[in-house]
């Protein structure tokens, strides 16, 4: 989802039931979007971000620099248990994060064994696997919107493009208990915004991996996607849509 996402970070914001002066931990917060959704809403929340990239991180603490409430926060490696205490926090949030890990049930396991009792966590992943684009061909739409989904950048330990839709039951089958879902759909008929990140996004990681030498598509297929999806905003008929999932639970 869009670091501008306000509607997705609103959500979260209402599904967490932060106190006033609450703490509330963001795991793989990136640059700190919504962490600075919090702090506009609850100035005196005590906030934390954990996440691997120090260049994230200090885009997050310009962001975050001038609040007034505690921030904290860390280079840490979500694969491991977390720098937190037992029964320390009132709300985790977390966004596009589970695909990325070897053991996403470990991580909840770890969320469940942070929160207070009666704690919130509101988890979000995108569904890459259902990701709409109109203009393009729709053979070499299926290829690249497949590929893109079972793509596995250097980066990351683990890719799951399906995982948005699997994240209900991942919540479900650990010791937090689910008590809702729903879905954010980023839409838009114009090449701007979110929509133009994500297809360039789609663009870059399908042509580094054609370049290694893997995937299924290649760099001319991958130039004839783009080329194409341009070629339908300049005309009109462009249109994008991202389905993300959103799954609240509390600890007991």
């Amino acid at each position: 989802m869009p670091e501008t996402n306000e509607t997705l970070h609103n959500r979260f914001i209402e599904l967490s039931g932060l106190p006033e002066r609450g703490r509330v931990v963001d795991l793989g917060c990136g640059a700190g979007p919504a962490l600075a959704a919090f702090a506009r809403r609850f100035p005196q929340a005590h906030l934390t971000g954990l996440d691997r990239s120090e260049q994230a991180l200090d885009t997050a603490r310009e962001r975050l620099q001038h609040r007034s409430g505690i921030v904290e926060l860390a280079s840490v490696d979500l694969r491991e248990k977390l720098p937190l205490a037992e029964a320390s926090v009132d709300a985790v949030i977390s966004s596009n994060l589970l695909e990325c890990l070897p053991d996403p049930a470990q991580l909840l396991k770890e969320i469940w064994r942070v929160l207070r009792p009666g704690g919130r966590a509101v988890l979000s992943h995108s569904d890459f696997d259902a990701i709409v684009i109109s203009g393009v061909p729709v053979d070499l739409d299926r290829r690249v919107g497949h590929a893109f989904a079972d793509d596995a950048p250097p980066w990351m330990d683990s890719s799951d493009g399906r995982i948005g839709r699997k994240l209900p039951g991942l919540v479900h089958a650990s010791p937090l208990v689910r008590t809702h879902v729903e879905t954010v759909v980023t839409s838009s008929t114009e090449l701007t915004g979110h929509a133009a990140r994500r297809v360039g996004d789609i663009r870059g990681a399908l042509r580094s991996t054609a370049r290694r030498g893997h995937g299924t598509v290649g760099l001319d297929e991958i130039d004839k996607w783009y080329d194409a999806v341009q070629q339908a905003a300049d005309a009109g008929d462009f249109f994008f849509a991202e389905t993300a999932v959103v799954v609240a639970a509390h600890a007991v």
